[in-house]
């Protein structure tokens, strides 16, 4: 990793998250897991100024499965974004997408925050997840789509991350087209979309070091 030194970020057996103290349990087809994470170099994608992140020792990660498939995991590259989306955001902050709740986490400490609205699909990950996120009047969890939430253009901010469910393509280009619909409605809001690799549309990440990154992830 010879010149990559200033982009990798570290982490040893004590990496803790909020979700690293969530219990292990099942609720239906959502189900929080935990596993131990080897020793090893993983992708940081630019987010946060890093290329990589590695594990000088092995520590744990929680995650949450949905019918057996892992849709989120507390690992460095998710919540070291979740934290820079939440530094970006302002006022009235709408999330489609609930997970295992760490931008829930992240937004309840940033003060230029005035309320938090999550949009879930899944019942089971509401029932799971809900009760393990920070108390507060401001902070709310519906089940609902997100793409057919009325008044929209009454959030300041918009985080979009549902990365599952009907393939990555077809989910991609829905949230593309919310995209473009959140800004036609309120051209004055933020709207991001997490996994997104530029940093206009997902702040979490720096050009500057993903212009940086290798064409090819060769571990040398």
């Amino acid at each position: 990793m010879k010149g990559l030194e200033p982009f990798i970020f570290r982490v040893d057996s004590t990496w803790h998250t909020p979700a690293s103290d969530y219990p292990l349990k099942q609720i239906g087809t959502a189900e929080i897991t935990r596993r131990t994470m080897r020793r090893n170099y993983y992708r940081m994608e630019a987010v946060g100024g890093y290329l990589f992140y590695q594990a000088t020792e092995p520590y744990k990660a929680t995650a949450l499965t949905i019918n057996g498939q892992v849709v989120m995991t507390d690992d460095p590259i998710n919540w070291v974004g979740m934290k820079k989306l939440a530094e970006h955001s302002k006022g009235r902050v709408l999330c489609g997408g609930l997970g295992l709740g760490l931008i829930v986490h992240a937004l309840a400490k940033n003060d230029e925050v005035s309320e938090v609205k999550v949009a879930e699909i899944n019942k089971d990950v509401i029932e799971l997840v809900q009760p393990l996120l920070p108390t507060s009047k401001t902070i709310s969890v519906d089940l609902c789509d997100v793409y057919l939430l009325k008044n929209p253009e009454s959030y300041d901010t918009i985080i979009l991350d549902m990365w599952v469910g009907k393939g990555n393509e077809k989910v991609a280009i829905q949230m593309f087209s919310a995209f473009a619909y959140f800004k036609v409605m309120n051209s004055k809001n933020q709207v991001f979309i997490w996994g997104h690799g530029s940093n206009n549309i997902n702040p979490a990440v720096d050009d500057n070091v993903r212009a940086k990154m290798p064409k090819e992830y060769w571990i040398t």
